[in-house]
C-alpha cells in the first residue's frame, strides 16, 4: 500500500492535474451528451471546464474520504448529469458513457509521448536521476491508465455500467443501479481495488502490456512505475 506524504509539491502538481484530468473526462460527457440531443446541459452547466461545476457530495468528498481511511490516494471524482431521457438512441446513451474513459486514455497517451524512446526525453536506465517534470508525466501517465480501467468495469455508477445499462431490461437496471444493490456493489469493487493483491497484479500486467503495444521498454515502463511510487511516497 502507498504511504502518502503530503508535503510533497510534485504530489500537489499530481493531485492539481488530476483534478484538471477530472474535469476534461466530465466535460467530455457533457460534450457527447449536447450533440446526442441533452440541449438543456449547456444552460444547467455541463459544458464548462470549472472544476467546482462537477462536485459531487458522493464522488468528491465522500469516496476520497473512504479511500483515505483504507490506506488508498483520496483522488476526487466528479458527477456530470445527464438528461438521457433526451438522447436520440441508446447508442448515444452508451457514447456518452464512454466519452469519459476515452478522454482519460487520450490523455494517456498524451502522456506516454514524451515517454517513448524515440522521442529521448528520458533516460530509461536511470529512473531515480529522471527531473520532477518526468516523474509528473510518468505518474500522470499511470494514473490516466487506471481511471480507464477502474471507469469501464460495470459496476455501478460507474461509466462501464452505464454503458451496458440502456440494454438491460428495466427491471434490471433499476435493482442494480439503486440502493442498497448499488451502494453493496460500489465498495466491494473499491475493497476489491485496494485489499487484493491479485487485481492490482492483473492490472498492472496490464498497463505493461499496453506500454509495451505503444512502444516503450521494460527499462522506461520500470521508470514509469518509480516514478508513480516515488510521487505518492515522497
Amino acid at each position: 500500500m502507498l504511504a502518502v506524504v503530503w508535503d510533497s509539491p510534485l504530489l500537489w502538481a499530481v493531485v492539481i492535474a488530476w483534478i484538471l484530468s477530472v474535469t476534461l473526462h466530465e466535460f467530455a460527457h457533457g460534450i457527447v451528451a449536447y450533440f446526442g440531443g441533452d440541449y438543456t446541459i449547456r444552460e444547467r452547466g455541463g459544458l464548462t471546464l470549472n472544476p467546482l461545476q462537477y462536485i459531487d457530495p458522493i464522488m468528491s468528498i465522500v469516496l476520497p474520504l473512504v479511500l483515505l481511511l483504507m490506506g488508498g490516494i483520496p483522488l476526487p471524482g466528479g458527477v456530470t448529469y445527464v438528461r438521457t431521457d433526451l438522447l436520440r438512441s441508446r447508442a448515444w446513451d452508451t457514447a456518452v458513457s464512454l466519452a469519459g474513459p476515452a478522454m482519460n486514455f487520450l490523455i494517456f497517451l498524451l502522456c506516454v509521448i514524451p515517454l517513448h524512446p524515440s522521442v529521448g526525453w528520458v533516460d530509461p536506465h536511470d529512473p531515480g536521476g529522471w527531473t520532477d517534470a518526468q516523474m509528473f508525466v510518468g505518474a500522470m501517465c499511470v494514473l490516466q491508465f487506471l481511471s480507464v480501467i477502474f471507469n469501464l468495469v460495470p459496476v455501478p455508477p460507474l461509466d462501464g455500467f452505464r454503458a451496458i445499462a440502456p440494454y438491460l431490461k428495466n427491471e434490471t437496471r433499476l435493482m442494480l443501479s439503486t440502493p442498497p444493490t448499488s451502494t453493496v456493489l460500489f465498495i466491494a469493487y473499491f475493497f476489491l481495488i485496494l485489499q487484493i493483491p491479485q487485481f492490482q497484479a492483473a492490472v498492472g500486467r496490464l498497463l505493461v502490456g499496453t506500454l509495451l503495444r505503444l512502444g516503450l521498454d521494460r527499462f522506461t515502463i520500470d521508470g514509469v512505475g518509480y516514478a508513480f511510487e516515488t510521487v505518492f511516497r515522497r
